[in-house]
């Protein structure tokens, strides 16, 4: 740790996402305890704003640089040469936090789509770290083994991301539009639980914590990840016709997840 120089750059895999992290200060956190961060192209990747809004926000000199949030606040930008022989605009890490929070606080005309990039990228951070704290507390140590379990459970609930975006990018290359998405959601909610979509997370909000449901009843967490998988099935099975697609797609999970017995409301 005593090598460590000020622009040391590294490459860290967190979760998934490769970042190219630089040294700030190598006893920016205490003696031989190195604070690092990452430039505004890795914040555009990750974060969500992007290059040119970071790029406008930052204000001040040569030698006194911030970055002013939607909030006012400011930020301090170091500007240096790492070891790889560019320059670069850095944020700390815990600074790309704050500004992560600061935006989704103040999105001003932040879109949809970024606002949920950014609060991934808080996801990932604040759920780790939580953990790593929580199992300190009780075990005294956080190892690699739990880091990995760790991740692993998060990755598991963000599976249904990526397949809903290849059902959904099928259906729009077919010119589905409109409540078309809808009609094709309703068909698969229909074939495998017997009811349109609305009507089926309405029995599930109903019936949240009650234990005298009928013995047919599907959760509803086993209930989205069958949704999900049908999807993910309609997209595997397609040739050139969305309803034989959704048709056969509907049978191999209504197989898989036992749902052959469904169709009545549940009742208490």
């Amino acid at each position: 740790m005593s090598n460590v120089k000020k622009g040391d750059r590294i490459t860290l895999s967190y979760e998934g996402r490769d970042f190219e992290v630089i040294v700030i200060d190598p006893n920016g956190l205490g003696p031989t305890q190195p604070s690092v961060g990452f430039g505004f192209r890795m914040g555009e990747k990750y974060v969500g704003p992007a290059q040119s809004t970071l790029s406008d926000w930052v204000t001040g000199s040569e030698g006194k640089r911030e970055l002013k949030l939607p909030s006012g606040r400011l930020l301090r930008v170091t500007d240096l040469t790492a070891s790889d022989g560019n320059d670069y605009s850095i944020l700390e890490v815990a600074d790309w936090v704050a500004l992560a929070v600061d935006v989704l606080v103040n999105p001003g005309r932040t879109g949809k789509a970024k606002r949920a990039k950014i609060g991934d990228f808080l996801t990932w951070f604040a759920v780790k770290g939580f953990y790593a704290e929580t199992y300190v507390a009780l075990k005294g140590v956080y190892t690699e083994k739990d880091s990995r379990a760790t991740t692993t459970w998060l990755e598991s609930r963000q599976l249904g991301i990526p397949a809903r975006k290849l059902y959904t990018d099928l259906l729009q290359s077919e010119g589905c539009s409109g409540f078309q998405y809808a009609e094709w959601t309703n068909k698969v909610y229909e074939g495998l639980f017997g009811m349109p979509a609305k009507e089926m997370k309405q029995v599930w909000e109903l019936m949240a914590g009650n234990k005298k449901v009928a013995r047919n009843y599907i959760p509803e967490a086993v209930g989205l990840d069958a949704v999900r998988y049908c999807e993910d099935m309609a997209v595997r099975m397609f040739i050139d016709d969305l309803t034989e697609a959704h048709d056969s797609a509907i049978a191999l999970t209504k197989r898989k997840y036992q749902l052959d017995s469904l169709g009545e409301e549940p009742g208490v």
